[in-house]
């Protein structure tokens, strides 16, 4: 009878602030009651059965929120800032945030407080001069992640955690979203950074709970977190051509290929040189590694980058909104 993940209490959901989506589980024994007493609550109640485990749980709503319940507890998912302001474009505040919890919690009537934090994205809503997808570009790769692109969208994977940025407009639009008065014909570039798995590890905690989340420390430095992971990514320049240092027709070309390195993006001859390896088209191995070396230090040659206007305005913009909560 639990949403069908696990015997934990997953509650997932998403707050505009810094906390996006949440991921938790309020389990049976920390509910004080029956699980059921919360269905009189919901709305759009379905009964639903599970071939693998051969129980059944029940699904309903509770305005925008997704309620899953079993024998085993309940899980909540949704918007927390669309549960609380009506839409999930403006941004909660900690206290906001704080209130939200305590509004959810006497509306399902389940000690909320208590669930266990699995999963938490954190993001924050840039306004820019212009549409996101023209930033992209200039954000490179960054340490211990794979970068991915879609039309929309650039994300960074790894077994813990993912980063993303992408047009919150668009999105909103796409999922049939109403777009308030003060956003209507703005450019809004939403990064946002999601913590997937082992939590209580990457944090040093031994549970994460709302409480937890609403913590003034913690809160603080989830900021930090989020800017800290935006700083790592590498920030591609606009090359420029150095010709104090062209003597030769090989000079020259070799400050070309670099140029059209940085300008087309580093993964994309790394995706190239991947295909490469598993056509063998080389006799020896070495040479990939040889190749990916090269453009890595292409990518990263600062000295002829110039840094273009729009990714020093979104540094700016940046760094304002981790500075506005201090």
């Amino acid at each position: 009878m639990v949403v069908p993940y696990s015997k934990q209490y997953r509650f997932i959901l998403f707050i505009n602030a810094m906390y996006c989506t949440i991921g938790q589980f309020l389990a049976v024994d920390m509910i004080g009651g029956s699980v059921w007493d919360c269905l009189p609550y919901l709305t759009n109640l379905s009964e639903n059965y599970r071939q693998d485990t051969g129980k059944t749980y029940i699904t309903g709503n509770a305005g925008n929120l997704k309620i899953g319940i079993s024998e085993h507890g309940v899980s909540i998912k949704g918007s927390l800032a669309k549960f609380y302001l009506g839409t999930n474009l403006h941004t909660l505040t900690r206290s906001d945030s704080k209130r939200a919890f305590e509004l959810m919690a006497d509306t399902l009537h389940l000690p909320v407080y208590k669930a266990k934090v699995t999963r938490m994205d954190v993001g924050h809503n840039i306004m820019t001069e212009y549409k996101p997808e023209l930033y992209y570009p200039y954000l490179g790769q960054s340490p211990r992640y794979t970068r991915l692109t879609q039309p929309t969208s650039i994300s960074y994977q790894n077994s813990q955690r993912s980063i993303k940025a992408y047009n919150k407009i668009a999105e909103s639009k796409k999922n049939r979203v109403a777009i308030p008065d003060v956003f209507r014909g703005k450019n809004l570039l939403r990064f946002e950074v999601s913590y997937t798995a082992r939590l209580t590890k990457q944090f040093n905690q031994a549970v994460i709970t709302p409480d937890t989340l609403t913590d003034e420390r913690f809160y603080t430095g989830m900021y930090d977190r989020w800017y800290n992971e935006y700083e790592a990514i590498h920030k591609v320049g606009l090359t420029l051509m150095d010709t104090s240092k062209i003597n030769t027709p090989k000079d020259y070309t070799d400050q070309v290929l670099r140029l059209v390195v940085q300008e087309k993006g580093l993964e994309a001859f790394l995706h190239h040189i991947e295909l490469m390896k598993e056509q063998k088209v080389f006799k020896h191995k070495k040479y990939y590694t040889d190749l990916r070396n090269i453009f890595k230090g292409m990518a990263k040659a600062q000295s002829i980058a110039e840094q273009p206007e729009l990714i020093q305005e979104l540094n700016s913009k940046i760094i304002k909104a981790k500075q506005y909560y201090r």
